[in-house]
C-alpha cells in the first residue's frame, strides 16, 4: 500500500518550492481527518482534542480525479452534519450540534465573510452548515473552492470552513456563540463527490493564537486521509470432515492487519453460516480450522486506522504532518470449495 499511495500523491513536492516554510510550529498536533466513501456518499470526519488550541480554519482538499457536483439549487440539502463543541461559556461543557449541509441561499453569506475565508477566491459553491443545539441556531459557512497555483498539488479543489474565536472576551465582535470551541464534525454528503478508488484527502488546519482571536499561521498542520480499496481472499484445504481456511486481508494490494475476519461455511454454496472468527496477523494473513463444511467464505471488516506512510509521502509539505489515516472497509471473498 505504501508504494501505491505514494504514487497517488506524486506532485506534492512541487508545493514546497513555492510556499515558504513557517519559522516555527505551535503545539497543535491533534487534528485528524477520516474519510469513508461508498458510491456517491462521502463521510468526512474532522476532529481534534477538545483541549487543543481553538481552530481558526480548515481546508480539506479532495483527491486527484474527484468529480465535484456544485450545481445544486440554493436551499438544497446535501447531507447532514454532527458536531461537538466545548462551550466555554457553560463551564467547558460538551454540547452536541446537529443539522444539515445546505446550499446557501443568495445573501446568506456576506461578501466580506466569503472573501476572508477564501482569500478572495470566488467559490464554486457556498454552503451553510445549519446547526442547532439547546434552542440556539448557528449557521457556519463553508466554501468549495477550485485550487490554483501551488495548492493544486494538494488536490483540484477544497472545502474551506472558517470558525469564530471562542476564547476572546464576551462581547467581542464575531465571537463564537456560547464560546463554542468546535472539536469534532462529521459531514455525510450525497451526490457531491465522486468516489476515488485510490488517493488522499489532505486537510490543512490553522489554530487561533490563544485568547487573541487572530490565526496562528505558524501553527498550521496537515492531516491526511488515504482512501484505498480493501479485499479479502480465502482458500480451503481439506482436513477430515472440515478444512483449514486461510487467506489474507489486503488494502491497495498490501497486507492489512487490524481487521476482523469471520469465516462462513456449509455443505452448499447457498447455505453458509458463520463458523467463527479468525485471528488476523500484522501482515493481513489468517488461518481458521473449520471442523465441518465443503464450501467456505471469509468476510473482513477493517476500521479506519493510522497510516504513517502518508506523512512520509508528504514530507516536502511546508507544514507538519500529523495523524495520517486510511479508510476502513468491509469485504467478502469468493466462495471456495475445499480441495
Amino acid at each position: 500500500m505504501k508504494r501505491r499511495i505514494w504514487t497517488a500523491l506524486v506532485g506534492l513536492a512541487a508545493l514546497a518550492a513555492l510556499v515558504a516554510v513557517p519559522s516555527a510550529l505551535a503545539a497543535y498536533a491533534s487534528p485528524k481527518l477520516e474519510v469513508q466513501q461508498a458510491g456517491t456518499t462521502t463521510v468526512i470526519k474532522a476532529s481534534l482534542s477538545s483541549d487543543d488550541d481553538a481552530t481558526a480554519s480548515v481546508r480539506i482538499y479532495v483527491p486527484a480525479g474527484t468529480q465535484l457536483t456544485t450545481s445544486q439549487a440554493p436551499g438544497t440539502a446535501l447531507g447532514t452534519v454532527d458536531a461537538l463543541v466545548k462551550a466555554l461559556d457553560l463551564g467547558g461543557a460538551d454540547l452536541p450540534f446537529k443539522g444539515q449541509v445546505v446550499v446557501a441561499p443568495p445573501g446568506a453569506v456576506t461578501p466580506q465573510v466569503q472573501a476572508a475565508c477564501t482569500k478572495g477566491a470566488t467559490p464554486l459553491a457556498t454552503w451553510v452548515l445549519a446547526l442547532s443545539a439547546a434552542g440556539q441556531a448557528v449557521n457556519v459557512p463553508a466554501f468549495v473552492v477550485a485550487s490554483t497555483g501551488a495548492e493544486a498539488a494538494l488536490g483540484p479543489a477544497y472545502v474551506a470552513v472558517c470558525l469564530a474565536p471562542p476564547d476572546v472576551p464576551p462581547g467581542t465582535p464575531n465571537r463564537a456563540v456560547f464560546g463554542a470551541k468546535l472539536y469534532s464534525a462529521t459531514l455525510t454528503l450525497k451526490d457531491v463527490f465522486s468516489p476515488v478508488a485510490l488517493g488522499a484527502w489532505i486537510s490543512i488546519w490553522t489554530p487561533y493564537t490563544p485568547g487573541a482571536g487572530t490565526p496562528n499561521s505558524n501553527g498550521t498542520v496537515a492531516a491526511p486521509a488515504a482512501v484505498a480499496p480493501g479485499a479479502v481472499s480465502a482458500s480451503a484445504k481439506r482436513l477430515g470432515l472440515g478444512a483449514i481456511v486461510s487467506g489474507k486481508v489486503t488494502q491497495a494490494g498490501q497486507g492489512r492487519g487490524a481487521a476482523a475476519v469471520s469465516v462462513l461455511g456449509g455443505t452448499k454454496r447457498s447455505l453458509l453460516r458463520k463458523l467463527g472468527t479468525a485471528k488476523v496477523k500484522a501482515d493481513g494473513s489468517f488461518s481458521f480450522r473449520a471442523r465441518r463444511g465443503t464450501f467456505f467464505q471469509a468476510t473482513a471488516v477493517a476500521a479506519s486506522t493510522a497510516a504513517p506512510p502518508l506523512c512520509d509521502a508528504l514530507s516536502t509539505l511546508p507544514y507538519k504532518c500529523v495523524n495520517p489515516t486510511t479508510n476502513g472497509f468491509t469485504a467478502k471473498s469468493r466462495t471456495v470449495k475445499k480441495k
